[in-house]
């Protein structure tokens, strides 16, 4: 299931993500859609997340 947010930017920024989406051929909202996914699988590898599975330890 998917959840709908709402976001402010900066101007500046978002004309960035507005460039940045065109260059990757998709709309403003799936560009946004795309970078905070990846930052928060980002985030769960590193640990930083209440879900993210433990890391093994090396020894």
């Amino acid at each position: 299931m998917t959840k709908r947010i709402t976001i402010s930017l900066p101007d500046s920024s978002y004309k960035k993500l507005e460039e940045w989406a065109e260059a990757e051929d998709r709309s403003i909202a799936g560009q946004a859609s795309y970078v905070l996914q990846k930052a928060v699988d980002d985030a769960e590898q590193q640990g930083k997340t209440k879900s993210a599975q433990p890391k093994p330890r090396s020894e």
